[in-house]
């Protein structure tokens, strides 16, 4: 949001737009609505913008298509990998398949459904069904040890009789 919220800021700016601030704050504080809220802060800077000149507010559009290109395809997969331990490319692969089969609504639900399947697989997988088989592996050697151990004792006790 604070990010949004300052290359908005610097955009305007450079575009003269009337009221920089208080547009680029209302487009960090949108930025929390997923993909609804970009699509809203860029109405008020567009119609100050428009009331100057025409392409002052084709500029100001741009500019904010550009701020939600460079959030949608660097920041969010960088965030996710930190926040979530989920890997850029997955992120944006996740994207593209979701939004190829499912259109917008695939788009909207990719990222969290993802992050439900690689918890998902992480609890069910790894923590209940892959280390209870370890822990069998480590019982089942164990075993093999002491029936070795036991049959070697057997074998000295009874003069290498079995």
């Amino acid at each position: 949001m604070l990010l949004i919220g300052i290359l908005s800021y610097i955009g305007l700016l450079l575009l003269n737009v009337p009221l920089p601030l208080v547009n680029a704050a209302l487009a960090g504080i949108l930025e929390f609505i997923p993909n609804v809220g970009p699509t809203l802060s860029v109405i008020p800077p567009t119609l100050l913008a428009l009331s100057q000149t025409p392409i002052k507010a084709a500029a100001v559009v741009a500019l904010y298509f550009g701020i939600q290109q460079v959030e949608s395809l660097i920041v969010v997969p960088l965030v996710m990998k930190t926040q979530a331990s989920l890997q850029p490319a997955v992120t944006l692969v996740a994207v593209v398949i979701f939004g190829s089969f499912f259109g917008f609504l695939g788009v909207f639900l990719a990222v969290p459904l993802v992050i439900v399947l690689q918890t998902w697989i992480q609890e069910i997988l790894i923590e209940d069904v892959l280390n209870n088989w370890q822990q069998h592996r480590k019982y089942r050697r164990r075993q093999k040890i002491l029936i070795t151990a036991n049959s070697q004792a057997n074998l000295d006790n009874n003069g290498g009789n079995p």
